[in-house]
């Protein structure tokens, strides 16, 4: 059977069009991106009051106004409060902030611990007091629905999972930190399978399993570094970690294990261009199979060019 130029033409553009959306599908099947990024030794001082913007100017925040929440050169400092603890919030994020995270995300902290009291680097809010999404810090684990109400995450009424309300919320893995060291904590959550990862350095420490009761970090109103949101429970401990953070970086999407050891060898203060570089989209098994298929019909399709016709 023979075609003329034209159908051949046709035909040619359909493969062509078809391998595109392979190709295209394959990347995109794993996008992450960098959503918000404070690198807090390029701001100088900021008065307690003060707004900031973050390095890809998505993320405006403001600075707490107390005696114990300072922005310098040197980064995000908490210190202790009269009582041995800070109750502040640190850096709140504006409204609406996290509306984007609607799935799997992940959080990156550079944090140097200054003492062994309180327990909040960051946390979330839906509303009512303490109800956070994790503070990621208590000296000896890192603490997710960290509450003594509601719960955003960590099990109770309605969540995927049917796990039981923990009041004290539940850890993902054991680790200590030492005071005057800088660290690396990265905290990973897959959407589909309500996991969360810890990472220290780089290094996988362990992993849970828990479901998020509002389904994602977009059901959190207010989020803030460097303290929990609407903390009440200061005199118990659980309050702001007297702590320096060097930089706070939220991505969209689960990080992988590559992409996590890459980013602590970049260091804190890595430049954006650094940080998009290495967590580029890597296609999937499933993606990789895609892009080979559509690679598969542009050689076909270049091989048959030469002819003048083709026979089916």
């Amino acid at each position: 059977m023979k075609f003329n130029q034209s159908i051949i033409r046709g035909k040619r553009k359909v493969v062509l069009s078809a391998s595109a959306l392979l190709l295209a599908f394959a990347v995109a099947a794993s996008a992450q991106s960098l959503q918000t990024y404070f690198n807090f030794g390029t701001y100088g001082t900021v008065a307690g009051g003060g707004t900031v913007v973050d390095q890809t100017g998505n993320t405006t925040a403001t600075l707490n106004n107390d005696a114990n929440t300072f922005l310098t050169s040197s980064g995000l400092t908490i210190t202790a409060g009269p009582s041995g603890n800070s109750i502040n919030t640190g850096l709140t994020f504006a409204s609406g902030s996290l509306n984007s995270f609607t799935g799997s995300f992940t959080i990156q902290d550079w944090v140097t611990p200054a003492s062994g009291s309180g327990v909040a680097l960051f946390g979330g809010s839906s509303g009512a007091p303490n109800t956070y999404i994790g503070d990621g810090y208590t000296g000896v684990s890192t603490l997710l629905g960290f509450n003594w109400g509601s719960l955003v995450g960590g099990g109770g009424t309605g969540n995927p999972l049917n796990q039981p309300y923990n009041r004290y919320g539940n850890t993902v893995a054991g680790y200590t930190l030492t005071v005057g060291t800088l660290y690396d904590l990265v905290l990973t959550y897959d959407a589909p399978t309500y996991t969360f990862s810890q990472y220290i350095n780089g290094a996988l420490v362990g992993s849970l399993q828990e479901a998020f009761s509002s389904t994602s970090l977009a059901g959190v109103q207010t989020f803030a570094i460097g303290g929990a949101v609407n903390e009440p429970w200061a005199s118990f401990g659980d309050s702001s970690a007297p702590e320096t953070t060097s930089a706070f970086l939220l991505y969209n999407g689960q990080l992988t294990a590559s992409q996590v050891s890459a980013l602590d060898t970049a260091g804190a203060g890595a430049s954006v261009g650094t940080i998009n570089g290495i967590i580029a989209p890597v296609p999937e098994p499933g993606s990789i199979a895609l892009a080979a298929l559509g690679g598969a019909c542009l050689l076909v399709l270049r091989r048959r060019q030469g002819g003048r016709q083709i026979k089916l």
